[in-house]
């Protein structure tokens, strides 16, 4: 088959990670793929040293002629046949393009995206009729699109991520050096993008409040974003900077030592899709605090592998770490790492979307 898949996402995150992931398995299986991507993106680089094939385009607004105009070419030159399309930025440029080349097209969407007024009206419209299928990271996104564009159930498929599980012997080599002095100190981290949808200003505020019941405790920040400098403005507000720890950006090798090395991690975002530095903290048999508000809910039984809480409070957030650090949460971990077993594997996730692009491709 030869697929094209769009994704507009600037930084790395766990939409662009799933994009990658999906490529680099689905060429290794022999399909042709290329990967659209903005220049200069994080996901381009990674592409090239998998040797993905990709292409750089930029639609710069939602309906730009310059761009169909490129995307068109792009299916042309590379004769694709079905394209899958991960970012909002490419919903109506892609869906457009594959029907004036009557090719199928999918939209995958990762995150909670719901839309108000003209808006739900005109996305309605694409939704209905521009694309053949929907792929939604979790049954909550799901059964959202169905409330607010009265979709057909049978056109969107649920497929969960699917995670790599990496070299443990590798991870052990490498060297982070505020990991190497943790004795008897509490490492609870939070692995984000650090923007304003993902709750972080509540999870700096949840802190001192965590403190004043256990003092021997660190919290890692791993991630960069537009609200990085505020947030190290909370902790110097609090006075709480020994007590926290801004990593910046780290690739995957490095992020893992540290996500091996923490006791519980926490999602405090109050709408999230199946959060990726979620499902990897389980992994590695952490659990995690995160509101039911969010879809990491659907995996988390709330007390046996993980704690669920109120979304946008940092009391709630507070009492959902203090309540885990005071659990047998080693215990409650194993069993976070049994769920990513069964519904996470690599090949359950390949295959789904394998076999949706052959249904689609014998269709008439």
């Amino acid at each position: 088959m030869n697929i094209g898949i769009f994704d507009a996402t600037p930084f790395w995150s766990g939409g662009s990670n799933r994009v990658f992931v999906l490529a680099k398995e689905l060429k290794n299986k022999n399909h042709n793929v290329i990967v659209c991507c903005l220049p200069g993106s994080e996901i381009s680089k990674r592409c090239k040293q998998e040797k993905i094939v990709f292409e750089l385009i930029n639609p710069l607004f939602d309906i730009n002629p310059f761009a169909l105009i490129e995307i068109l070419k792009i299916i042309s030159h590379y004769d694709i046949q079905i394209i899958d399309i991960n970012s909002p930025k490419f919903y109506w440029l892609c869906s457009i393009a594959a029907k004036l080349k009557k090719i199928k097209v999918i939209i995958t969407r990762n995150v909670p995206y719901r839309k108000k007024g003209i808006k739900k009206i005109i996305n309605k419209l694409l939704y209905n009729y521009l694309t053949d299928k929907i792929v939604t990271v979790s049954q909550k996104i799901k059964k959202e699109l169905i409330l607010d564009f009265n979709i057909q159930e049978e056109k969107i498929n649920v497929i969960y991520d699917g995670i790599e599980f990496p070299d443990m012997n590798e991870i052990e080599k490498t060297d982070i050096k505020f990991l190497n002095n943790k004795q008897n100190i509490h490492f609870i981290g939070v692995v984000s993008r650090l923007d304003k949808n993902k709750g972080l200003e509540y999870f700096i505020d949840c802190i001192p409040l965590v403190l004043k019941k256990m003092s021997n405790i660190k919290f890692i920040i791993v991630g960069t974003g537009k609200i990085e400098q505020k947030l190290k403005e909370k902790v110097k507000k609090y006075n709480i900077s020994d007590k926290v720890i801004f990593t910046g950006f780290f690739h995957e090798k490095e992020k893992y030592k540290i996500l091996s090395c923490l006791d519980i991690t926490v999602v405090p975002s109050g709408e999230e899709g199946i959060s990726r530095s979620a499902l990897e903290s389980m992994m590695f048999s952490k659990p995690v605090v995160a509101t039911f508000t969010s879809s990491i809910s659907e995996i988390i039984e709330n007390g046996v592998n993980g704690i669920l809480v109120k979304p946008y409070s940092s009391q709630e957030l507070a009492e959902g770490i203090f309540n885990l650090l005071n659990s047998d949460y080693k215990q409650m971990g194993i069993q976070a790492r049994k769920v990513i077993e069964e519904k996470f594997l690599l090949y359950s996730f390949v295959s789904g979307y394998e076999q949706l692009y052959k249904n689609l491709l014998t269709v008439l």
